[in-house]
Formats: C-alpha cells, sequence, structure tokens
C-alpha cells in the first residue's frame, strides 16, 4: 500500500497581473446621430483618479465618490467606499468594478448595483467608460 500526501503553500505574491490602473480618467460616452451605430467618444465633466497608494477619488466640480482600489483579478479591481454622493447606498462597502482596457487610453467599467439608496432592489448593472487624461507636450 503506498500512501502520499501532499501541501500546498499559498503564496505571498498576487498571480494577478498588474494593469496600468492608475492615473486621471474622464468618463465619456457615445454620440451618434445614426441609430444603433456607437458614434464617437465624447469626454463628460466627471474625473477618476486612481492614485499610485491605492486611493480612488471621483470628482466633476466637488468631489462625489473616494475610497480605496485594489486589483483582484486580471479584469477586476475593488473599490472600498467610504465616501459616495449618489450612490450612499455603497459607502462601507466593497464595490468590485470589472474593467477592459482598450487601447491603454479607454478603460470601459462595469459594477452591478443591488438596492438603491432608499433599500429597494435594483439589481442592475452599470457601465462606464473612462478615458484617461495625458497632459499636452508644453
Amino acid at each position: 500500500m503506498l500512501i502520499g500526501t501532499s501541501r500546498v503553500m499559498g503564496q505571498n505574491k498576487s498571480a494577478v497581473a498588474p494593469a496600468d490602473l492608475k492615473g486621471i480618467w474622464q468618463m465619456c460616452f457615445y454620440v451618434s446621430g445614426v441609430p444603433n451605430t456607437p458614434g464617437e467618444l465624447k469626454p463628460s465633466n466627471s474625473f477618476k483618479i486612481l492614485s499610485d497608494d491605492g486611493k480612488f477619488t471621483n470628482m466633476t466640480a466637488i468631489i462625489i465618490g473616494a475610497g480605496t482600489y485594489k486589483q483582484t483579478a486580471e479584469n477586476a479591481y475593488t473599490e472600498h467606499v467610504e465616501k459616495n454622493l449618489h450612490l450612499p447606498q455603497l459607502v462601507g462597502s466593497d464595490n468590485i468594478l470589472e474593467f477592459e482596457m482598450k487601447g491603454g487610453d479607454v478603460m470601459v467599467l462595469k459594477f452591478f448595483v443591488k438596492t438603491d439608496k432608499d433599500g429597494n432592489d435594483i439589481n442592475s448593472w452599470y457601465y462606464e467608460t473612462w478615458k484617461r487624461v495625458k497632459m499636452p507636450a508644453a
């Protein structure tokens, strides 16, 4: 009789391949004069800052959301929401955002919101398109 055992030790390093998320991102939307055609990507007045220290800030003329973030999968990161004006039901929670990088400077986010601010079930997926803001060369 042959008896074998094995033991797997967890690795200290994350197995997630890091994506280039850090920077200032501007929310964008598609505008088209033709039905069923995506159209042209246009900027909005909303910004997301993903910083080197794992913090995020969402803002327009004022800060509308803030907290910390950490990439948790090859195509996802989790925001721990500390403040949020337009989705207050997320305050104190971890919000998982799936992302797809398009050309390095466009990021499409997808996230799920279970309830509205009054606790009513909405069970909705939100999609946001963000474009990295780059300073023009001097």
